[in-house]
């Protein structure tokens, strides 16, 4: 019978077996660490950099007024008119959910939310879809609906265009709402698969997995 070779490791980011020795370990900002080789060291230090920078951005919710995380935090118009910010808790724990009460009869409350919107800061008008977080070449911060997006990269007065949630979905392959666990799992599939020295992967697909994963690890 064989005997395990404690002196070897597998590699978090790209799975190769490598000397304990030469293998770093790096702190991810939810807790995790992660052992990586020389060669995938520096991209997970990128990846935590990258997600701390992501928890700095912080908002209040207008439900809880608790502080969140901003990407966490979706504008919904009251039937009265009145925009709020809320965090996905208070989104779903939202007024004028239909209740059946001990009476039997179900009833709305007046404040319902008559839709989900978002409101783009360049042309200001409400969308459906989720809008792009982009940062201009004055270091001023938008949030723009699609064509508002393309306008603006089109001029060249765009430095950086955010990850949108529901294209980290996407790439990751969780639904809306996954829990943190899920989207971990997700992500350890797929950067495997996505690392460069493997057939299935390249530098460009390693970068749009780790994003995804900050992106959707920003929300929770």
């Amino acid at each position: 019978m064989g005997v395990a070779d404690e002196t070897q490791r597998g590699c978090d980011g790209c799975d190769r077996s490598v000397a304990v020795a030469d293998l770093t370990t790096v702190s991810m900002p939810d807790g995790t660490l992660v052992a990586c080789c020389p060669r995938c060291t520096p991209h997970a230090r990128a990846a935590a950099k990258r997600a701390a920078e992501l928890d700095t951005t912080k908002g209040t919710c207008d439900g809880c007024r608790t502080t969140v995380a901003e990407s966490d935090l979706e504008d919904v118009v009251l039937t009265d008119g009145a925009v709020v910010s809320l965090c996905g808790s208070c989104r779903e724990d939202r007024p004028g959910r239909s209740r059946t009460p001990s009476s039997g009869v179900a009833d709305t409350e007046t404040t319902e939310i008559a839709r989900r919107k978002s409101l783009c800061t360049h042309c200001h008008e409400w969308v459906d879809e989720e809008r792009y977080r982009v940062t201009l070449v004055d270091d001023r911060a938008e949030k723009l609906c699609e064509t508002c997006k393309e306008t603006a990269v089109e001029t060249g007065i765009v430095v950086d265009v955010s990850m949108r949630r529901t294209d980290a979905r996407d790439i990751l392959g969780v639904d809306e709402g996954a829990s943190t666990a899920a989207i971990r799992s997700a992500f350890q599939t797929q950067i495997k698969n996505a690392h460069p020295d493997r057939p299935t992967g390249t530098r460009e697909a390693f970068r749009l997995v780790t994003e995804a994963y900050d992106r959707l690890r920003s929300s929770q």
